[in-house]
């Protein structure tokens, strides 16, 4: 949740709301790694806190401040590191899946916060209020990696027309960051979207973040598999929306299954355009 935004009254959800961050392509380990991810850390820190920012957005036009003003420093920082053309790219993907849950905030009659971005991290959005079920849960975590799967597919599509390594390179980072957005743990899309099918999802879900660490080393990955710690003993408890008709969760499997194998299939035949032949 973000700081100065509060739920509604009636509010009773033990769980963060969707203000958790989407996160960018987890940095390989070693120097620049471990900065990276303290920096993530230490931004992550920041928004959740209920201070300086808390003032700034209760100014006139401080939300829109917030917003843009984060936007700029994550370009600019990622544009230190992988250039300026590729960094406000990069940004406009996560600032469309973002916009995805917030479309889908609205159509389910809630209220969505401005989205925050995170340097080294990705992005968040505020849910103010609670979810009245697991499948209105499931489709705002949905609505973003839909939504950046598209804009993915146009920057795919921009590539192939123009023949620009850039928009390929694009919707290559997009569609990864979204098929990392779907591992079934909370706080990820994936998480919100698999418990409408499965309440053990998350067991696979941790797995495959544990073994992500263990092959790259990033300290984001580390950072959210502690923010998942909670999200697992409330799960264990029983805490949550109460399970869906079996209907539904077969549709929510073929949903949430499908995309992955979209991605999946995506990010195989980017990486086959982008690569060099004999490479």
């Amino acid at each position: 949740m973000l700081p100065g935004e509060s739920p509604r009254p009636e509010s009773t959800d033990p769980r963060p709301p969707f203000g958790e961050p989407t996160p960018a392509p987890a940095a390989a380990g070693g120097g620049r790694g471990v900065g990276a991810g303290v920096a993530a850390a230490g931004a992550l820190a920041v928004v959740k806190s209920k201070g300086a920012l808390g003032l700034l957005k209760a100014l006139p036009f401080g939300k829109l401040a917030l917003t843009g003003g984060s936007a700029a420093v994550m370009v600019l920082l990622e544009g230190m590191r992988s250039g300026l053309p590729f960094a406000l790219g990069f940004v406009a993907l996560i600032f469309v899946h973002e916009m995805g849950h917030a479309v889908a905030i609205r159509r389910a009659g809630l209220q969505a916060g401005w989205p925050v971005f995170i340097p080294f991290f990705g992005a968040m959005i505020a849910l103010k209020g609670r979810t009245p079920d697991a499948d209105t849960e499931a489709e705002i975590a949905f609505g973003g990696p839909v939504a950046g799967t598209a804009a993915s597919l146009a920057c795919a599509a921009a590539g192939l027309a123009l023949h620009s390594r850039l928009a390929l390179h694009l919707a290559y980072v997009g569609f990864f960051l979204n098929l990392f957005n779907l591992v079934p743990v909370s706080p990820l899309d994936g998480g919100r979207v698999a418990q409408a099918f499965s309440r053990r999802a998350w067991l696979v879900g941790g797995l495959l973040l544990g073994g992500m660490f263990l092959t790259t080393g990033s300290p984001q990955l580390l950072i959210i598999g502690l923010m998942a710690i909670p999200q697992a003993i409330r799960r264990s408890h029983g805490e949550g929306h109460a399970a869906l008709s079996p209907e539904l969760r077969q549709t929510w499997a073929l949903r949430y299954f499908g995309l992955c194998f979209f991605l999946g299939a995506a990010v195989y035949l980017c990486r086959r355009l982008i690569t060099p032949p004999g490479a």
